[in-house]
């Protein structure tokens, strides 16, 4: 078998991709802006694009192997539910694909809400599918919107206010996309991808604090103010709109986090990683 994975330049499919590496499982990953490498092969695929559809499916495995299983990340547009429908349907009915492990938000629910009809889709057609229900990554202090303000000017801002998530790495996202990708028994349900501490902006401003050795503060926003902010970074007008409005449901308290969790525990078999190891793992990044 073979694991393919989407979103290949993101953060979850590239670690799951090192897993694979290490475990030796054969795949490929699958990105608008592919680029392979002798270690991390990589086909050029845009799911708004069904021309790239097959590309990934022609890459030569050392020893034959066929992609059997899919890694489904959405991609950054308004309305990414079609275009990813399209895809799942050519790869069930041209590729014979039968194992789908979706991740997405804490909030999706099957339906007609963002990626809801995606999730609604592997339902309605009978597919082996799996859906990782991922909370707030650790990463967007590290790799995301968060890193140039901490670095520069000590400091992050958010529509967050006093609400509190329960953090959790990539690395530990894509230590359950690999086990449910890999495991002979399918899984077919949705896990929720927590870490194992729900903490305030503010606590984390002050690990962070105690782990640099300078004052780190959490500037909070107003919903508006976060909206310009994130298309400040480039994101378009309706995606900073619901992402701005996670962060003010997190505020409000009303975020699915918001309750304990061992979905990571059960499927992995260890326990998440808290944010204070991972802040010490990626300490260099904010020096």
């Amino acid at each position: 078998m073979a694991i393919l994975l989407t979103g290949g330049t993101g953060k979850t499919s590239l670690r799951c991709a090192r897993l694979c590496k290490d475990a030796g499982v054969p795949f490929i990953l699958a990105s608008r802006k592919a680029v392979s490498k002798p270690d991390m092969p990589a086909a050029k695929f845009d799911y708004t694009d069904n021309s790239t559809f097959g590309n990934p499916f022609q890459h030569q495995f050392p020893n034959g192997e066929k992609i059997s299983a899919i890694y489904l990340i959405a991609p950054e547009v308004p309305d990414p539910a079609p275009a990813m429908n399209a895809f799942v349907d050519y790869a069930v009915e041209k590729k014979g694909i039968k194992r789908f492990v979706f991740m997405t938000g804490t909030t999706t629910e099957p339906g007609p809400i963002y990626t809801g009809p995606v999730w609604q889709h592997l339902k309605d057609i009978g597919v082996d599918h799996t859906v990782l229900r991922c909370t707030w990554f650790m990463e967007q202090f590290s790799e995301q919107q968060y890193l140039s303000d901490i670095r520069n000017e000590s400091k992050f801002y958010t529509a967050n206010g006093d609400g509190k998530a329960p953090w959790v790495s990539s690395l530990d996202i894509a230590k359950v996309a690999f086990r449910v990708l890999m495991d002979e028994k399918p899984h077919n349900t949705d896990y929720m991808v927590l870490g194992p501490e729900q903490l305030t902006c503010d606590e984390i401003a002050a690990k962070l604090t105690d782990a640099l050795g300078r004052e780190i503060k959490h500037i909070k926003v107003s919903r508006e103010e976060k909206v310009k902010i994130y298309m400040s970074l480039g994101f378009l007008e309706p995606f900073s709109q619901f992402m701005t409005s996670l962060e003010v449901r997190m505020a409000e308290g009303n975020g699915m986090e918001a309750r304990p969790d061992r979905d990571f525990e059960k499927v992995v078999g260890e326990k998440g990683q808290t944010f204070d190891e991972w802040i010490q793992e990626n300490r260099q990044v904010w020096l």
